[in-house]
């Protein structure tokens, strides 16, 4: 019985009813910042590349993996910041993908000395896809089933359009920031049942405080506490956590529920990260352990990333987004 309900869902998730479409996610934020918002397309002071695989609920029969792959550059003589970025997202034994690349632009406004304002945009291309050929239905495993399969005529690919808008505000050691995606609400459904994604909102933030070293000047370790809030549909999430860096280590750990936002809790996960630094290469691990009821179900969640930046001598110096690295 228990298996039944697994083929249940998975069969939910490929075909797209409204209370399921949602957006992938990822525990480790910053190492996706383009994913984010548009508007950290270029908040390093040169060029960078990276990329992030997650292993969701890798117990559960099918596949729930995503794979983030972007690359950004920052033109300090225009004030701009460029970027590209391009997702694939696979989930359940009928093979339903998601797959998008988009190009993001931010502009760098200076406030003051050490606080600037980068607002941003995205524009998106997709395709959403799934193997009719792939689905079991509950009269394939159990012979005394009475449940017959009902569905659409015909399951076709989807192409859409999109596009993102966010605000990022940036200070000495601290920002916060806001984006709002799927502002096109294209209709992304693989049957003839019309589905729109709702618009998701995401804010988010944090503060990085600098232990004092016993060597003037040094800035080995720090202590950073971020939150992130997402909304979308009926669905709310908040995220909040702490990174203990010791160079080149960097040590987080995250909460998942909706604390302070409904009068009922929806616990979700605590995350785990490592990271480390080397020079420009930025390599980090987290596991989120599951604490809802399917605790025992899912196998946690598995994510790995890797990041490098090419830095660029340049005669004035840009001031980096002070967000983690991870």
């Amino acid at each position: 019985m228990k298996k039944l309900k697994y083929y249940i869902l998975l069969l939910l998730l490929g075909v797209g009813f409204e209370g399921l479409g949602q957006d992938p996610q990822f525990t480790q934020f910053y190492s996706n910042p383009l994913y984010q918002a548009p508007s950290f397309a270029g908040g390093i002071s040169g060029y960078r590349v990276g990329m992030t695989y997650r292993d969701q609920w890798p117990k559960m029969p099918g596949l729930l993996t995503t794979i983030n792959m972007y690359a950004d550059m920052n033109m300090l003589k225009i004030n701009s910041g460029f970027g590209v970025i391009a997702l694939r997202d696979q989930m359940g034994s009928a093979n339903y993908t998601h797959t998008y690349i988009g190009f993001l632009y931010s502009y760098n406004v200076r406030i003051t000395r050490t606080i600037y304002l980068r607002p941003g945009l995205g524009f998106y291309y997709g395709q959403r896809n799934l193997d009719r050929d792939k689905l079991v239905f509950a009269s394939q495993l159990y012979s005394e089933s009475d449940l017959q399969p009902i569905l659409p005529d015909e399951f076709v690919k989807t192409q859409y359009f999109d596009g993102s808008a966010s605000l990022l505000l940036s200070m000495r050691n601290s920002w916060i920031g806001i984006c709002a995606d799927h502002l096109m609400r294209p209709n992304e459904s693989v049957t003839d049942f019309a589905y729109r994604y709702p618009v998701k909102w995401n804010i988010f933030g944090g503060t990085k405080i600098f232990k004092a070293e016993r060597l003037i000047g040094t800035k080995r370790q720090s202590i950073t506490i971020a939150g992130n809030y997402r909304h979308q549909g009926q669905t709310d999430q908040v995220d909040v956590g702490l990174y203990w860096s010791y160079a080149p280590l960097v040590l987080g750990v995250w909460y998942r529920d909706l604390p302070l936002i409904k009068d009922y809790s929806r616990r979700d996960a605590i995350s785990v990260l490592l990271g480390y630094n080397y020079k420009d290469l930025n390599i980090g691990y987290s596991y989120d352990f599951t604490i809802s009821r399917l605790i025992t179900s899912t196998g946690g969640a598995h994510e790995v990333s890797l990041s490098y930046k090419f830095e660029i001598e340049r005669k004035h110096r840009f001031r980096a987004i002070p967000c983690p690295e991870f």
